[in-house]
C-alpha cells in the first residue's frame, strides 16, 4: 500500500513537473515572441559618407578665392557705378572657373605673403593672384597649368631714369619689393649691393617710392606699366631682369579634383583668346 501511494504520489509530481516545465517553455516562446527581429546585415551597419572638397564647394554653392588686389592689370580696385568693385583679368579668370562649376564667387582682398596660410588653413579655396609656382610652393600647394608669363623691371621716379638703369646704380640704396613674392627673392639674389625693403601692399611702396624713401621699385613689366599709365612721375627705367617665370592658381594638395576642373577652364581659355583679350581690357581699365 505504501508502495502504491509513493507511486502515485511520484507520479503526480512527475505530472506537475512536465507542467511547470510545459508552462515555462509557453512563458519563454511568448517572450521570445515579443523581442524585434535583429535588423539584416546591410541595415545594421551604414558606411559613413566622406565627401571631396569640391562637392562640399558645390553644395555650397560658391567658391573663395583669395587675391592680393593691388596688383593691375592682375587684380586692383576700380570704382564702378560708385561702387568699390575688385576687377583685372585675374578676377575674370576666377568668375569663369566659377561659372564653370556652377557656382558663386566670393573673393577676399587680402596681403599677398597671407595668401598660402589662409589656403592651407582652409579660409579659401583657391588663389588667383599672379603667384608664380616655385618649387618651395609646391612643396605646400598645388598649381594648375601656367596661364600667363611677364619679365621683370624696375620701376623708379622719372626724374631718375637715365641715373637708376643698372643694377651697380642702385649700390647703397633701398628697392622696394611686395613681401612674399618672387621680385623679394630676386632683389636679394641680384641687388647684393643694395637694401631690400619688403612690404605688404603696392600702393605702400609707390608711396615709398614717392617721398624718396626707397629709390626703385622691383615689379613685373605689366604691373609697372599700370602704375605709370596713373602716375606721371614715375617712369620703367628700361632693365629687364628676366623672366618672372609663368603664373598659376594654388589650390589645396587635398583637392585633386577642383585642380582638374581649374585646368580644364583654364585650357579652354587660353584656347580660345580669352586671356589675352581679358588683359587688354584690364590695361584699358587701368588707364580710365
Amino acid at each position: 500500500m505504501k508502495t502504491t501511494l509513493l507511486m502515485k504520489t511520484m507520479k503526480s509530481a512527475l505530472a506537475l513537473t512536465c507542467i511547470i516545465a510545459l508552462g515555462v517553455a509557453m512563458t519563454g516562446c511568448s517572450t521570445q515572441a515579443s523581442v524585434p527581429a535583429a535588423p539584416a546585415a546591410t541595415e545594421a551597419v551604414t558606411a559613413p559618407v566622406t565627401e571631396g572638397q569640391l562637392a562640399l564647394i558645390k553644395e555650397k554653392g560658391k567658391i573663395v578665392l583669395g587675391t592680393s588686389a593691388d596688383y593691375p592689370p592682375y587684380e586692383f580696385h576700380k570704382t564702378i557705378d560708385g561702387k568699390d568693385t575688385i576687377v583685372g583679368f585675374d578676377i575674370e579668370i576666377a568668375k569663369a572657373v566659377a561659372k564653370d562649376l556652377g557656382v558663386e564667387l566670393e573673393i577676399v582682398d587680402m596681403k599677398f605673403e597671407g595668401l598660402l596660410p589662409a589656403l592651407m588653413g582652409g579660409k579659401i579655396d583657391f588663389i588667383v593672384a599672379g603667384m608664380n609656382p616655385t618649387e618651395e610652393r609646391k612643396k605646400s600647394v598645388a598649381f594648375s597649368v601656367e596661364y600667363y608669363e611677364a619679365h621683370q623691371t624696375i620701376l623708379v621716379a622719372t626724374d631718375q631714369k637715365a641715373v637708376l638703369n643698372s643694377l651697380e646704380s642702385f649700390n647703397g640704396k633701398a628697392i622696394g619689393v611686395q613681401k612674399g613674392t618672387l621680385q623679394e627673392q630676386i632683389a636679394t639674389e641680384q641687388f647684393k649691393d643694395s637694401q631690400v625693403k619688403a612690404i605688404g601692399k603696392i600702393p605702400d611702396l609707390i608711396m615709398e617710392l614717392k617721398t624718396g624713401k626707397i629709390s626703385g621699385i622691383l615689379l613685373a613689366d605689366t604691373v609697372a606699366k599700370s602704375y605709370v599709365t596713373n602716375n606721371a612721375d614715375l617712369s620703367i627705367n628700361g632693365m629687364d631682369l628676366g623672366s618672372e617665370g609663368g603664373v598659376s592658381i594654388a589650390m589645396s594638395k587635398e583637392n585633386p579634383e577642383l585642380t582638374a576642373e581649374v585646368n580644364n577652364t583654364l585650357e579652354a581659355l587660353m584656347a580660345a583668346g580669352k586671356i589675352d583679350q581679358w588683359i587688354t581690357d584690364a590695361n584699358l581699365m587701368v588707364e580710365n
